[in-house]
């Protein structure tokens, strides 16, 4: 049954329009858990979906009755880097833009004052465009702390081993005949406790090999801990928001989107030159969580 993306009233079979919204109906309920987060003219959305699909994001199009505009939605899961791959798209469009005001003879011509504006107008309406959730999908991160990851080896070497331990004694056991399971000793019994036993050592081994690595992220969470608290240590000293704004939006009027992505392309350069070869997921997962602070409580 047709469903509507954004009332999310269902429909009998051969409607194709919601009623109430006036927006095209979906096919199932998964395709209503998707966000719209941009809007604009077609030809830009379909760019937008082609160039975020070559980055494995899957999204689709729609066209919204009442503002007259194609929106292009995407799953919550995906949402912030959906945004984040938006951005490098915006930017891509306007240096392309810019390429081609290049003269054949290698200067660069620039349009008259009327195309000058067309072009900066065009740009403002693609900045202005609605990003919608960002609250939301703030909280998504890739990041995985070493702490959280030793927890999870724990976890399953204790299962591996307490596993393959009960089952390799069993085995044992079936195969010494303490537990008759077969009356006539054969090729059978050899054949299953041999490879049974086998598999259950397998799983000692993997346990012992996770309880192993457990010890190592524990070790390295701690690493991880005395970093992350140096880092905000100097970036309570060093990052105040005055600092990072310094030179960034002079002379231009910028959503809050596009600012949070000026702003912390500056703080990961700023932290990058002071702290050498951190890991850039573990330098991003730091940089939204600082971000948060220095912005939202000031």
């Amino acid at each position: 049954m047709p469903w509507c993306p954004k009332c999310r009233n269902e429909y009998r079979e051969g409607i194709a329009v919601c009623a109430e919204c006036g927006v095209e109906l979906v096919d199932s309920l998964e395709e209503c858990g998707k966000q719209a987060f941009i809007f604009g003219e077609k030809d830009k959305m379909e760019r937008l979906q082609s160039f975020l699909a070559y980055n494995q994001i899957e999204t689709t199009i729609s066209y919204d009755e009442e503002d007259h505009t194609y929106q292009l939605s995407v799953g919550e899961m995906k949402l912030k880097q959906a945004v984040k791959m938006t951005h490098i798209f915006l930017q891509q469009e306007e240096q392309m833009s810019e390429e081609e005001q290049i003269t054949e003879d290698g200067e660069q011509a620039y349009e008259d004052d009327n195309q000058e504006e067309t072009v900066s107008s065009e740009r403002e309406d693609l900045q202005g465009e609605q990003i919608e959730h960002h609250e939301e999908a703030r909280g998504y991160h890739a990041y995985q702390n070493s702490a959280t990851r030793a927890e999870d080896n724990r976890s399953s070497a204790y299962t591996l081993l307490a596993v393959g331990s009960i089952g390799f004694v069993v085995i044992l056991l079936m195969f010494l005949g303490v537990i008759p399971v077969y009356q006539n000793a054969g090729m059978t019994k050899y054949l299953v406790c041999g490879v049974m036993g086998a598999m259950f050592i397998l799983f000692i081994v993997f346990g012992v090999v996770s309880m192993r690595s457990s010890k190592v992220l524990f070790s390295k969470a701690k690493a991880e801990d005395s970093l992350m608290t140096e880092m905000e240590k100097w970036c309570q000293t060093n990052l105040s928001p005055s600092k990072v704004d310094e030179g960034l939006f002079e002379d231009e009027e910028l959503p809050e989107e596009q600012k949070y992505f000026k702003r912390t392309d500056k703080m990961k350069s700023m932290i990058s030159d002071k702290f050498l070869n951190l890991d850039e997921a573990f330098l991003d997962h730091f940089i939204d969580e600082y971000y948060q602070k220095l912005y939202e409580e000031s």
